[in-house]
């Protein structure tokens, strides 16, 4: 499996480019370079997925499951952290009028793409008697429960859109009051969670979003002390990685160590592309059918486990990896059409003379 890790650093490494002395990637956190972030984190969430479906180990095997464990929910804290930012971004810019659409244009837009993806896991359990209760075919389309399909970051997704919603209606025009309503809807969400025993996956990286929305909120501050000369951004790089590298051997005595470590993470990497932009044609591909790829990669991967075929693990990955590529970008076509019907605009009336 290392070999494929390896695979992804040369994609990593393809048209890389590096700042010179005391210069900055001021886009770092513009649309491209976190949709291609996010890119690298979906084909790492792809290959931890793919192991669960065999029995991995060896030479070639074992770097990759130490990697796999040490990362563990790292995977997901930029897809927060970064939504979070974005939906900052556009709260700052647009104000009330934004907020009143997040359940409609965001949350429904996301539900309605989840649902029909979901669709596909039901027929695969059907042409291969896979029974599920129909509590938990009912419950599937809030990511609550699972049907063969990864839900637990769309349960918190669905949560979170709502949080944002009602802590943005509360304090109107007040952006820092409603993001301080963000963080304490969030943690009353996250005890929620734990007190119904989902599992820490639900809630230990769910504060990179409130963090990322107040990383929007700081950035311009952040940017003038991180990027004022070479010695300040390598300071706050050194500062960021040995912080990540202490909560990082304490993550799992609590939550909240473990929320931190995920944040930090992210500081890392921030910082870090701040002089390293990380941007080709293949990422952007991938990072524009992130949502699809994350949510289909169990369909063929279910459908290997159902028909029983044992080894070929390498072969395994590679055809999964090109089936989910495929019909990703087959439900992204309709998805779009779709989302053309629903969302078209209405064309305006003409104004009487």
């Amino acid at each position: 499996m290392i070999i494929f890790v390896i695979i992804l650093l040369l994609f990593m490494l393809y048209k890389v480019k590096l700042c010179k002395v005391n210069d900055y990637h001021t886009d770092y956190i513009a649309p491209r370079q976190t949709t291609n972030i996010n890119a690298i984190f979906t084909i790492l969430i792809f290959l931890s997925h793919s192991v669960q479906y065999f029995d991995a180990g060896g030479k070639l095997d074992d770097p990759y499951l130490a990697l796999r464990e040490f990362l563990g929910q790292l995977v997901v804290a930029t897809f927060l952290f970064y939504s979070g930012y974005g939906i900052m971004q556009s709260i700052s810019k647009k104000g009330m009028s934004y907020v009143k659409t997040i359940p409609t244009k965001r949350f429904f837009k996301v539900w309605y793409h989840f649902a029909f993806a979901l669709v596909g896991f039901i027929l695969i359990n059907i042409i291969f008697n896979i029974d599920y209760s129909l509590k938990n075919n009912v419950f599937a389309f809030t990511g609550y429960t699972g049907i063969g399909n990864s839900n637990w970051y769309m349960f918190v997704t669905f949560a979170l859109y709502f949080v944002v919603y009602f802590s943005f209606i509360i304090a109107r025009k007040n952006n820092v009051a409603g993001v301080m309503l963000v963080i304490a809807f969030t943690i009353a969400f996250a005890v929620f969670e734990r007190r119904l025993d989902l599992g820490a996956r639900y809630y230990n990286t769910i504060m990179c979003y409130p963090a990322g929305m107040v990383f929007s909120l700081i950035k311009p501050h952040f940017d003038k002390f991180v990027m004022k000369n070479d010695f300040y951004w390598l300071f706050s790089f050194i500062l960021s990685g040995g912080m990540f590298y202490y909560f990082s051997r304490h993550r799992e005595t609590s939550d909240i160590h473990y929320n931190i470590f995920s944040i930090l993470a992210v500081i890392v990497i921030i910082i870090f592309t701040m002089k390293v932009k990380i941007e080709n044609e293949v990422f952007d591909w991938i990072g524009k059918h992130v949502f699809s790829i994350f949510i289909l990669q169990r369909i063929p991967m279910n459908i290997y486990e159902a028909l029983g075929i044992k080894g070929y693990n390498y072969l395994f990955v590679i055809v999964s990896f090109i089936i989910t590529i495929a019909i990703a970008f087959l439900f992204d076509k309709a998805m779009d059409k779709l989302d053309s019907l629903i969302y078209r605009k209405k064309p305006k009336k003409a104004k009487k003379k």
